[in-house]
């Protein structure tokens, strides 16, 4: 039906489109590193709105909760939509102290230094770019196995095309033109994503039909009692919980909210939209185990198009992966751009801020390549994300506990953030996910709970509070 030849085009055409429209946005608009890392209180509510959901819901919308629906039934959607919209309101909590304490910062690794220091600054940046490095794989893995699914577009060829055409505007015109396609890729999200639900609806025979398939072949999928699901909801709640609030692309967007007024009134409408995106998504991976089309749980709700809609509305879904994929690359690109730049700068203070700007840009166009080659591999996009999890797992209670404790110094955040982790490695190696992520939260929040508790000091070693 579809040649490789043709797919190859129609991305090439679509990633054509927002390269251009990125760069003719942000012309004349970034003005020194500052704006290029923040666009700081540039954005209002609706774009800061649009760009904080399309910069989270990348293409893994359409792979992980499906993928999470056919592994975990209706319990495991519901706590990946949990975790998401927990995730949003962890925002509206932390986002307001963070910029209180450091209001000229423009990522999480700026609070880190100024309230713990250089050792648990370096162990915050590591994590931070372990995750998006791992998220970024895992965002062109997914696009890779969609065209090739399509019609076997060799994937590395896919990661390629995506990645370099999204580096351009990136690069070019920073969190700006981020920030501006991410609102046009949201328009076109929405648009589609009813687009294939209706036709999920449609060629599937409608609701009852669709019903009766589930209870025929999956009826486990549909039960609140089944313990498999629950606890893999639960794991993927808390992964998505304490991984994303190291993603330096949100952070960004806190920064480049208008006021704290327009950011809360932008995360509250993220929350609202984002809980039945996922919740629908999650379903249609139901749906797609009904059909028996749930054999590779990470392309499900793809094999399932494919065998029920016409070519047009394929071509749609394609395009929807597609534009995800893009609005979230972007965002990893950006900040990925950001954490080098800014951090080189701490690292070379006579280097002046034009030259670090352009090694960073330079820097991201020669990394995608090797993340091209990874994502060509073709690995579970879900394990993907889940390794990076483990890790956040460990760093996330002692990394914002210093905000509401003053006796939580550097030793004490970076050691129980250390054994969280190494805690954790143990149940993951032995397919224990839930504890694999609970664990190490668990042990690292005790650490830090007991040593502030038997610390004397009211003091924060060196800083002021």
């Amino acid at each position: 039906m579809f040649t490789t030849f043709n797919v190859f085009l129609m991305m090439l055409g679509t990633v054509s489109v927002f390269a251009i429209l990125g760069v003719l946005y942000s012309r004349g608009k970034v003005d020194g590193m500052d704006q290029f890392l923040t666009a700081r209180g540039t954005a209002g509510k609706k774009m800061l709105s649009a760009t904080l959901l399309a910069s989270f819901l990348g293409v893994f919308m359409l792979f992980t909760p499906p993928e999470a629906g056919i592994l975990g039934g209706i319990p495991a959607v519901v706590g990946y939509s949990i975790g998401v919209v927990s995730l949003y309101i962890a925002f509206m909590v932390l986002s307001p102290k963070v910029k209180e304490y450091m209001p000229t910062g423009s990522t999480l690794t700026d609070y880190v230094l100024k309230r713990y220091g250089h050792r648990m600054y370096l162990l915050t940046i590591v994590v931070a770019l372990f995750y998006m490095l791992v998220h970024l794989v895992a965002e062109l893995t997914a696009i890779g196995q969609v065209a090739f699914e399509l019609a076997e577009v060799p994937m590395l060829y896919t990661a390629l095309l995506v990645g370099l055409a999204t580096v351009i505007y990136t690069a070019y015109g920073g969190l700006r033109a981020s920030i501006f396609t991410d609102m046009v890729q949201m328009v076109f999200v929405i648009i589609l994503l009813i687009g294939v639900t209706v036709g999920v609806v449609y060629y599937g025979g409608g609701i009852n039909n669709i019903h009766s398939q589930i209870t025929t072949y999956s009826p486990q999928l549909l039960s609140f009692n089944n313990w498999g699901g629950i606890q893999y909801g639960l794991t993927l709640c808390i992964a998505v919980f304490v991984s994303n609030l190291f993603h330096q692309g949100y952070w960004q967007r806190i920064y480049a909210g208008k006021d704290n007024k327009t950011l809360s009134k932008s995360l509250m409408t993220s929350t609202i939209i984002v809980f039945p995106i996922m919740i629908l998504t999650g379903v249609l991976g139901i749906v797609a185990a009904g059909f028996n089309q749930g054999n590779n749980p990470s392309v499900a709700l793809f094999s399932l198009a494919y065998s029920i809609f016409p070519a047009g509305l394929i071509v749609a879904l394609f395009l929807l992966a597609l534009v995800l994929v893009m609005s979230t690359v972007d965002t990893l690109m950006n900040s990925i751009i950001a954490t080098l730049a800014k951090d080189s700068k701490r690292l070379f203070k006579n280097t002046k801020e034009e030259k670090l700007l352009r090694i960073a840009r330079i820097a991201t166009v020669i990394m995608i390549l090797p993340v091209a080659l990874v994502s060509a591999r073709g690995y579970s996009v879900l394990y993907l994300f889940f390794v990076a999890d483990l890790v956040c797992a460990g760093v996330c209670f002692p990394l914002f506990f210093g905000l509401y404790s003053k006796k939580c110094t550097e030793n004490m955040a970076l050691i129980s953030s250390v054994l969280g982790i190494i805690s954790g490695i143990p149940f993951f190696i032995a397919n224990q996910l839930l504890l694999s992520f609970t664990v190490p939260i668990i042990v690292s929040a005790s650490i830090c709970l007991l040593a502030t508790r038997l610390s004397k000091s009211e003091l924060i070693k060196g800083i002021e509070v």
